[in-house]
């Protein structure tokens, strides 16, 4: 299976294909939406298209041997902007639009295109989109915007409606387990990671990189079985537990929501959609214990603690009650 293209890494080897063959025959928009979650391809993909946009070979681009594919690869090309917002910005603001606008009326150094990739571009403000919405109904000629976004419905219609919308789905398991093997020669739990990124290879390799994630989520599925027991006072146990690992507090209540989820397939004959499988027979163990209610309690209850700590509030507060919601309801 293939995942490198003219050394980039793309994971939508497809698309790729049909951009660049457009490229060749001299077909481009001025404006395209790459639509994808974060760490899903859409950045690598807008970095090739860009490559293959200023290749001085247009007929082979990107020929990856004239001086702009080199410059474009080393992410040195005079002709290629990639917008992102500022250091101490969450978003691209609209001051950042406007030195756009001004760079984009001074025609390319070097090639017949200019190419600006706009990173997070559906968290422009509506400010910043109104003045870039001007650039888009009368583009320079020369000009060609990639905007990436995860959700294009946070992009103004008028927005919208000026720009291709390329669509790039979630990374297949099979293809996130193989970049992994050939990455992390001696990795474990390769079909489990796959699984757990749900088609992101960013995240998945970042957790392969994590040496601490493993065992968490060790400690996580053990603690699982204080959480779902009737003991009132194991609640105490769940609670010092997540305050002895508070910085990963968010990761230890996402690992129990996919636990139990995994708890409730098992139940319900569904074991080949599990994301754990690697921790197949404790869950089995758990789910015979287990009934499907006390299951259901315990996700709702989970993400109810879920928001209470993006409030901020105390955190053993909200996992004790967490802890003792989910144990009352169990008795009922």
């Amino acid at each position: 299976m293939r995942y490198k293209m003219y050394g980039y890494e793309i994971l939508h080897e497809d698309i790729l294909d049909r951009l660049i063959k457009n490229i060749r025959r001299g077909i481009s928009q001025h404006a395209y939406i790459f639509e994808g979650e974060r760490g899903a391809g859409s950045f690598c993909a807008g970095r090739l298209f860009a490559n293959a946009l200023v290749c001085e070979k247009k007929e082979v681009a990107p020929c990856g041997t004239c001086s702009s594919c080199l410059l474009a690869k080393a992410g040195n090309h005079p002709d290629i902007s990639i917008i992102t917002p500022q250091k101490d910005k969450k978003n691209i603001i609209v001051e950042q639009v406007r030195e756009l606008l001004k760079d984009a009326s001074k025609k390319p150094y070097e090639n017949a295109k200019k190419v600006y990739i706009i990173a997070y571009g559906d968290e422009m403000n509506e400010q910043a989109q109104n003045a870039f919405l001007k650039l888009l109904e009368e583009p320079p000629e020369y000009a060609v915007f990639i905007i990436l976004a995860e959700n294009t419905e946070s992009l103004l219609p008028t927005v919208r409606s000026r720009c291709e919308i390329i669509k790039f789905p979630p990374v297949s398991q099979d293809k996130i387990k193989e970049i992994l093997k050939t990455s992390y020669p001696d990795i474990k739990n390769v079909d489990f990671l796959a699984r757990y990124s749900h088609g992101n290879i960013e995240k998945a390799k970042k957790l392969a990189d994590d040496e601490e994630f493993m065992p968490l989520r060790s400690g996580a599925c053990e603690i699982l079985t204080k959480l779902l027991s009737g003991n009132i006072l194991e609640s105490y146990d769940v609670a010092e537990f997540v305050e002895l690992n508070k910085e990963d507090a968010e990761t230890i209540l996402r690992l129990w929501v996919d636990f139990l989820r995994d708890i409730m397939l098992i139940q319900n004959s569904g074991e080949k959609y599990t994301i754990n499988t690697d921790y197949k027979d404790k869950l089995i163990n758990i789910a015979n214990k287990a009934d499907e209610k006390t299951i259901i309690i315990a996700i709702e209850e989970i993400k109810k603690a879920q928001e209470m700590v993006k409030r901020y509030v105390n955190l053993r507060t909200a996992v004790l009650s967490m802890a003792f919601r989910i144990k009352k309801g169990a008795k009922r």
